[in-house]
């Protein structure tokens, strides 16, 4: 699986989550392939004018899977929020293009709960999505919106986001 095409389920889930936190989902990085010098992802523009972002890293060898947290995370910890949402998310959406994926940690960054999402696609191939924040002082102490649910359109997200057909050449 091309990374693109992960980034393109995700920002395509991330818009079908209607989080009322989130204001803006775009693409950025020039990269097609993890470990270049603009790496592509997904940023996420919340209402505070912060930012947090999915991009893709190259998968490290020694990543370890860690739980979901068992609260909620404050707005201040956006990275960490970002990689909880993607988590939850991918719990609900299940994309079929996914075999499986987890939350991990990776010795050396030092971070809350996980530095990335390991994505493993049907095709055996894997996308290491890293969660790094732009956060200013205008984060507020506690979430804004706690009484968040993931919509049903989350299940159904691949036919909301389903492109036209195009005709046949003949």
């Amino acid at each position: 699986m091309q990374v693109s095409q992960a980034l393109d389920v995700m920002e395509a889930i991330l818009r079908a989550a209607e989080h009322p936190d989130i204001v803006e989902v775009t693409r950025y990085g020039a990269d097609t392939q993890p470990g270049g010098q603009s790496p592509p992802g997904i940023k996420v523009r919340h209402q505070s004018g912060t930012a947090a972002m999915l991009w893709a890293g190259v998968p490290p060898r020694d990543a370890t899977p860690v739980p979901l947290p068992t609260g909620p995370l404050p707005p201040k910890q956006r990275a960490a929020r970002i990689l909880v949402l993607t988590q939850q998310l991918l719990d609900v959406a299940r994309p079929e293009v996914f075999a499986s994926w987890e939350l991990c940690s990776q010795p050396g960054v030092e971070v809350p709960v996980a530095a990335a999402v390991r994505i493993t696609a049907r095709n055996g191939s894997t996308i290491y999505l890293r969660g790094t924040a732009a956060s200013g002082d205008t984060e507020p102490e506690t979430d804004p919106y706690p009484d968040y649910q993931i919509p049903q359109g989350v299940q159904s997200w691949h036919r909301l986001n389903a492109q036209p057909a195009e005709p046949a050449s003949v």
